[in-house]
């Protein structure tokens, strides 16, 4: 049986090791700061309605998702309350196009340019979504949950979320901890190799801002491959981004100003599976022996005994979820439970 739940104390050890094959800027394979991740996380969890606004730029929610059957958590994603405060500014590179035309030459070219932007007061942000590669083939989608899961939990906490999403993605690297953009425009006005910005940034960015140029500068002037990646996303990422193209973000014309992956957004509301979001209650029959995942498949979520937890259940022809006597066992729920159903994409 596998479930998505929060993240735990004792999974330390699994997040570090699902950590390192990805090594994000949200998700480092850094063991201390896992560990913080972790505690933020449980502390997150815990908050009444009193104490959400302030802080916010603190608050993270991690979610694994568990094979109790293996005794090991082999997918994680998360999701960062507030990206971007007084304290910890968010920064990207706006990407912008410039036309110009010579009479004269008979000639017009097109430039993009970017330019360093930044906020105070940013939006949500969705990351560190990492899967065990034996698990990416099956049936019962959990790429797609583990990326769901974070938009079922916004529907059922809205008030804990700004109003706007975001989501970077990862662009292209030529070898771990190699980024052309970084070689081509970061090192050059840091004097930092792209591992050190990178591990620095996850305790503060203020750098970004002291040595970055304040003026546009032109993509033209980079070598083709550097100019080909930005606002690329990597063929990790390309799922990711097709999950999420589909539940409604799009491309807002911006890119990371480490390595150029482009930034996708979306209102909170307007994203279908946090507007598909649906709830029902348990009814008293559970469905007998196992359940085959075949067909429309959704994520069926509840907060019961156990806490938050959801798995991926079928969906009957009228649209019902069909919930096993060991999927109720695994949610922590029984007959009259109020559970929710997001459809996956």
């Amino acid at each position: 049986m596998l479930i998505l739940r929060p993240v735990e104390k004792r999974d330390l050890h699994d997040l570090i090791a699902l950590a390192r094959q990805l090594d994000s800027m949200n998700l480092p394979g850094d063991p201390e700061f896992l560990e913080r991740q972790i505690h933020a996380s449980m502390a997150s969890l815990r908050l009444g309605a009193a104490d959400l606004r302030p802080g916010r730029a603190d608050h993270v929610y991690v979610f694994m998702l568990e094979d109790s059957e293996a005794g090991r958590c082999v997918g994680s994603s998360q999701i960062l309350a507030k990206h971007g405060s007084p304290q910890s500014p968010h920064y990207w590179l706006e990407v912008s196009a410039e036309e110009r035309h010579s009479r004269e030459l008979g000639r017009r070219f097109v430039h993009t340019k970017l330019r360093l932007r930044s906020s105070e007061d940013g939006p949500t942000e969705i990351g560190g979504l990492i899967l065990d590669p034996a698990y990416r083939r099956h049936p019962g989608k959990w790429g797609k949950a583990l990326s769901i899961v974070r938009f079922a939990y916004m529907s059922a906490h809205p008030e804990r979320f700004e109003r706007e999403v975001i989501a970077e993605m990862l662009s292209p690297f030529e070898a771990p901890g190699q980024n052309l953009l970084w070689d081509a425009f970061g090192a050059r006005f840091t004097g930092l190799t792209f591992r050190e910005a990178d591990h620095l940034s996850a305790r503060s960015k203020r750098f970004i801002a002291d040595l970055f140029p304040r003026d546009p500068v032109y993509v033209s002037l980079f070598p083709e491959p550097v100019q080909a990646m930005i606002g690329t996303p990597g063929e990790t990422a390309k799922a990711a981004v097709r999950i999420l193209e589909r539940v409604g973000f799009r491309y807002l014309n911006q890119v990371d100003p480490f390595d150029g992956g482009p930034y996708y957004g979306a209102a909170r509301d307007a994203i279908s599976s946090v507007r598909d979001r649906r709830e029902l209650v348990l009814p008293c029959m559970p469905e007998e022996g196992g359940t085959e995942m075949e067909g429309p498949l959704a994520l069926l979520s509840a907060e019961a005994a156990l806490g938050f937890r959801a798995t991926v259940v079928p969906l009957s022809p009228n649209g019902a979820p069909v919930v096993s006597r060991e999927c109720r066992e695994a949610l922590g729920v029984k007959a009259g439970d109020r559970v929710a159903v997001t459809p996956l994409p």
